[in-house]
């Protein structure tokens, strides 16, 4: 680890980036296991109680056949589960076999859909891409619903090689159309997958060098097997993690663990999380924060407990619309996060926090006792522990002058050490965190 950086500091971005954020009494938590108890724990979902968490989503009593039912119970999950990577790992699923309800039309195959990615989020690859070719959205989604004997439909064929697996460059036209064949017959009916054998093309195939009477279950493993699927998820999971353009050496570290697990996924993050490079300053504060991870972040950060209805629309306004990805290849991230439209909406959710939210962490205690809670007695202090509590004290120092100075102006425009009436404090812990939230810190991870 870097000596410039403090374990809490790579504890803290691990919880970023493996995770949503955290709150206050989770990070308390983590720091007591140490770097690698978190990532142990982490990495080790079903050995966490997350019976609390499936207890409140069924007290909510979601509706799975309404779509916005659907985006807020998983933005419910973000926010409350205690395997936070399992939770991670569903949404970089959901991105690499980007399925959207736009087409499909029906959000409970939806639901299953994204429990199949949660179940298999830490395991078997190729597992996971059989379960999702014979997945009924995926199906519809790709159109192999009109993949039939003497008419092949060849769209689910070449995503599963050009976006899911081996990628672009590494088969040909002709591997296309006869993995189209092999797939011929795979359907789906309101009860789930379902094998048409009258419309499955039976005949000899040839498939990236390998022929035989080959089914829709041998292309499956023989492209989970292949070298460039190991090197190509490794890439796409580096880039979602840790940062953009790896070096071709981290990538072979992370697709040799691929390999070596007998093509699990959890071997790979493992070996990501522990790598040099992601405990480095280039991975360090150096990706933007998708929608997901700012909102869901910002609300464990406060310890909000109560979800307005809304947030997934939000977020689909900043431009991560749950279930609805806006292609095959799902979110392009990084700087297509920014834009004057989606900049608008982030700082929208900044002052919505601000004015409306900010409620909820003082409704224990007035800010003066707030104040009193964590020990600080002048405006610096004050200013560092938001700093500290909302980018990790990551600000210039002439950034951190002005906040301080913000702070120790009264209404009368006069200077104090601290102020006392908690009108005042208030409002000004308000625009604090708001001036905080709009730094250009706030929108990385």
């Amino acid at each position: 680890m870097s000596t410039a950086k403090t374990e809490s500091t790579w504890i803290a971005q691990l919880l970023r980036r493996a995770g949503f954020g955290y709150t206050p009494s989770e990070f308390k938590y983590y720091r007591s296991l140490g770097y690698k108890g978190t990532l142990e724990e982490l990495l080790n979902p079903k050995h966490v109680d997350n019976s609390a968490l499936e207890k409140a989503i069924a007290d909510q009593s979601f509706d799975f056949t309404n779509p916005n039912d659907l985006r807020r119970w998983w933005l419910y999950r973000m926010v409350f589960t205690r395997r936070p990577l399992e939770e991670k790992m569903s949404l970089f699923l959901h991105g690499h076999f980007a399925t959207s309800d736009r087409k499909v039309r029906n959000p409970h195959a939806m639901y299953l859909q994204n429990l199949l990615f949660r179940k298999y989020a830490l395991g078997d690859f190729a597992q996971l891409l059989l379960n999702v070719s014979k997945d009924p959205a995926m199906i519809v989604w790709l159109d192999n619903q009109q993949n039939r004997k003497g008419k092949p439909n060849e769209n689910f064929a070449r995503e599963v090689m050009e976006l899911f697996t081996v990628g672009i460059g590494n088969y040909t036209e002709n591997d296309i159309k006869e993995a189209a064949r092999a797939f011929t017959g795979w359907h789906a009916k309101p009860d789930g997958f379902f094998f048409n054998k009258n419309q499955h093309d039976f005949g000899q195939k040839t498939v990236l060098g390998v022929t035989g009477n080959l089914s829709g279950e041998d292309i499956v493993s023989i492209l989970a097997k292949h070298p460039q699927t190991g090197h190509s998820l490794a890439r796409k999971l580096i880039a979602f993690f840790a940062h953009d353009n790896p070096d071709n050496s981290f990538v072979e570290r992370v697709a040799r663990a691929y390999r070596e697990s007998k093509y699990c996924l959890g071997p790979m993050l493992k070996t990501i999380f522990l790598d040099r490079s992601f405990l480095s300053d280039k991975t360090y504060h150096a990706k933007i924060k998708s929608p997901a991870e700012l909102v869901v972040g910002t609300l464990k950060v406060f310890q909000i407990e109560n979800l307005d209805n809304d947030l997934p629309q939000l977020m689909g306004a900043m431009g991560q619309d749950l279930f609805h990805p806006p292609s095959v290849k799902g979110w392009d991230g990084g700087e297509a996060w920014i834009s004057s439209d989606t900049m608008m909406e982030r700082f929208n959710f900044a002052a919505r926090i601000c004015t409306t939210r900010f409620d909820e962490l003082t409704a224990k205690a007035s800010p003066s006792q707030l104040i009193q809670k964590h020990g600080l007695t002048n405006t610096l202090q004050l200013v560092d522990y938001f700093v500290d509590l909302l980018v990790d004290g990551d600000v210039p120092q002439t950034a951190k002058d002005k906040l301080v100075e913000y702070v120790s102006i009264d209404l009368d425009g006069k200077k104090v050490s601290m102020i006392e009436d908690d009108r005042t404090l208030d409002a000004k812990l308000r625009g604090l965190v708001h001036l905080i939230m709009t730094l250009p810190t706030y929108q990385l991870t």
